[in-house]
Parts: C-alpha cells; sequence; structure tokens
C-alpha cells in the first residue's frame, strides 16, 4: 500500500491523541454516574474502541507495504462505521434502515474479492458515504429535539466525512492521484473520530445536567413537581394573574391518619400509598393545573383562572375520588380518606400567601372532623380617598 505522506500522519494521530483524551473524560464521567448512564454508552464504547484498533489495523497495514493486497484498514472502517449507526439508532430511538445498511457494509467489505482496486475504492467509500448521512439525519434530528449541541456536533462531524469522501473520490477518478484520496479519506477519519468523541462527550454532560435540574425539581417518590418545581412552573402563572386582576385558587391535600398507615402496614406500603394518591390526583386534574408534592403527606394544586366555587367543586371531586373505594396494595384493602384546604385570591398575590391561605383551609377541615373540604378567599379592599358627601 502506498505510503501516506507526513503531514497527514501527524493530522490523523492528532485525532487520535484528542480522541483517547475524550474517551478517558468519558469513562471518568460515567464511573461517577453509574446510576444514570447515558443512551446508547454501550455502542458508543464499542464504536471508540473499536475506532482504536482501526488505527492499529492501519499501521500494521502501512508496515506491511505492497504485500497487502485487501484494504483491510478500510474494511474496518466500515464495520466500525456500522457500528456508530447503531450507536447512534439506539440514541435517537430509530430502527428504520439499519439492516438496509448492514447488508450494504457486508457486500461493500467483500466487493475487494472481485473488483480492481479502484472501484473497491469507490464501493468502499460510497458504503461509508452512506453510513455517516444515516448517522447524520439521525443525530441532527435528535438534536433539534432535545436541544442538544452535542449531537450538532456528530452531525456535523458527518458533514465532514462525506464532504471529504466526496474530495477523495474527485482525486481518485478525476486526478487519478490515488495516495491523495487515501490520505485524503484517513485524515477526514481521524478528524470525524476526535469530533465524535467530543460530540459524544457534550451529549452525556448535557444531559447529566439536566437530570441533576430534574431532580432538584421533581419529587423521586412520585414524580410530581417539588416545592422547588412548583415555584418555577408558577413564576408566570401568578404573575399574570396579578397584572390582570384574575382569580386564582389552590387545593391543599392531606392523607388523614397517614402515620397510622406506615406504622400499621409499614413504610413500603405508605410509599405505594402516596405514589396511587398522586396518580389520581393527576389524573383528576385538569391540563392547566399544577400539582406538587410540598410535604410528607401533602400535595398542592394550583388553578390557574378558577374562582372558588370550581375549585371547591374540583376539591370535592378530589376527596370522592381518593376515598370513595380503598386502595388495593399487595392483595390488601386499605382505607384512605383526605382533608382538603381550597384558597382563592384575586390579583397581586404570591404563592407563600396562597400556600398559607390553602394550609389554613386544610387545618379547618381536619379539626371539623378530617375528610372534609373546607375554603377561604381573599380578596383585595378598596379604599375610597375621598370623603363621601353627606
Amino acid at each position: 500500500m502506498d505510503q501516506i505522506i507526513a503531514q497527514n500522519w501527524a493530522y490523523m494521530l492528532y485525532g487520535v491523541v484528542l480522541s483517547v483524551a475524550c474517551a478517558q473524560m468519558l469513562v471518568i464521567y460515567v464511573l461517577s454516574n453509574s446510576s444514570h448512564p447515558p443512551d446508547g454508552l454501550g455502542m458508543y464504547s464499542l464504536y471508540f474502541m473499536a475506532g482504536l484498533l482501526v488505527w492499529v489495523v492501519f499501521t500494521l497495514q502501512q508496515n506491511a507495504g505492497p504485500s497487502v493486497t485487501i484494504d483491510v484498514a478500510s474494511i474496518a472502517i466500515i464495520i466500525n462505521t456500522y457500528i456508530l449507526v447503531l450507536a447512534t439508532a439506539v440514541r435517537a430511538d430509530s430502527a428504520t434502515g439499519k439492516y438496509t445498511l448492514g447488508v450494504i457494509c457486508v457486500i461493500a467489505s467483500f466487493s475487494g474479492f472481485f473488483l480492481q482496486q479502484r472501484w473497491v475504492i469507490t464501493v468502499h467509500t460510497g458504503a461509508i458515504a452512506l453510513c455517516f448521512l444515516a448517522i447524520g439525519i439521525l443525530s441532527s434530528k435528535r438534536g433539534f429535539h432535545y436541544r442538544n449541541i452535542g449531537d450538532g456536533i456528530i452531525s456535523f462531524a458527518s458533514l465532514i466525512v462525506i464532504a471529504g469522501l466526496l474530495l477523495a473520490g474527485y482525486q481518485l477518478h478525476g486526478t487519478g492521484n490515488l495516495v491523495a484520496a487515501r490520505a485524503t479519506t484517513y485524515g477526514t477519519h481521524g478528524t470525524a473520530y476526535a469530533l465524535i468523541a467530543i460530540g459524544f462527550l457534550v451529549c452525556v454532560l448535557t444531559e447529566y445536567q439536566d437530570h441533576l435540574t430534574q431532580l432538584a425539581t421533581i419529587d423521586k417518590l412520585t414524580q410530581l413537581l417539588n416545592r422547588r418545581g412548583l415555584e418555577d412552573a408558577l413564576q408566570v402563572t401568578i404573575a399574570s394573574a396579578s397584572r390582570h386582576s384574575l382569580a386564582i385558587s389552590a387545593i391543599m391535600v392531606d392523607i388523614d391518619h397517614f402515620q397510622q398507615i406506615n406504622a400499621s402496614f409499614g413504610r413500603n406500603i405508605g410509599d405505594r400509598a402516596l405514589v396511587e394518591i398522586a396518580a389520581i390526583l393527576d389524573r383528576e386534574a385538569r391540563g392547566s393545573d399544577v400539582l406538587a408534592r410540598v410535604g410528607g403527606e401533602e400535595f398542592f394544586l394550583v388553578l390557574p383562572d378558577t374562582d372558588l366555587n370550581s375549585a371547591r367543586t374540583l376539591a370535592e371531586r378530589l376527596r370522592l375520588a381518593i376515598g370513595g373505594h380503598p386502595l388495593l396494595l399487595d392483595r390488601q384493602k386499605i382505607p384512605v380518606t383526605v382533608s382538603l384546604g381550597v384558597a382563592t385570591a384575586h390579583g397581586q398575590v404570591n404563592l407563600e400567601t396562597l400556600m398559607g391561605e390553602a394550609g389554613r383551609a386544610m387545618a379547618l377541615a381536619k379539626q371539623d372532623g378530617r375528610n372534609r373540604t373546607a375554603s377561604v378567599e381573599h380578596k383585595p379592599v378598596y379604599l375610597s380617598s375621598v370623603n363621601p358627601k353627606v
């Protein structure tokens, strides 16, 4: 095989070193976050490791000289590129076309046994280009859907490979320069390998940051918003209600005698009861309502642009939905009731005040015997600055 010039060797080795560094960073990240591995981690790890083996094969083939008639390194690149297709498909949750591309890659890999060398290079280049086209499309769709710049980097790397392969095709068939075509092909793959490693690292770091943000705003047990998530979700709603003097209502829900459930059936059953009640509340709430778990057995439901009567109607529906029949947990029927407090505010309002009023109403419902709904309404008082005429 013809020797590749020193500049391209340096270029490829730079890509390999950079990729290995990124791979090491990725391993450190995964070890520190093993409880939440990123999608496609296994296939991407296989791709990175196989990519290093490709460069080893390439180096051995360079040293073997012209005695090697089959371009083993090119076949290894085809296989490695198809692994990347599978990894990208896993992350994009798509299986479209992967079997067709697999067949094409197999045919291309065996083309060296029945085609001339010039056409073998063309077939190999075409198979790799098709794979990177698929990779670019899948990564672009996923990056656009999840707003993840890492997928965009992978897509950009695919464009670089396709452009490089087109240039290599021109060098091969347009100018007849086989050495330049091979140099362009391998140099392009070195650059793409480094960019893909960086892109995947950016992907998983972005997803990890999103995961941390979600943990900060989502209750782990019920998957509802927690107090912080509630505050973030209601910033615009409360500001709009205050600006336009709209009514905004809230319902505080407290499970009656919940500690007795834990004591009688165990904390595991108690947790499952919380999950079941959260599901009932979420199912009965309207699409515009905001539901959160704000305490051990307390839930808070905010109803934008809703008056007191409508809020009380919903609260009663919630009470009957939960207390109307016992929860069936581990073949045990566990009767559960709730006390609800309803509060409505008009105009200027903040979450703390609304939650306090709903909590006060809920306390009244408990004092009155539990399994009840109580309500309070806070309205602004307008005082005239002009003394009335007598």
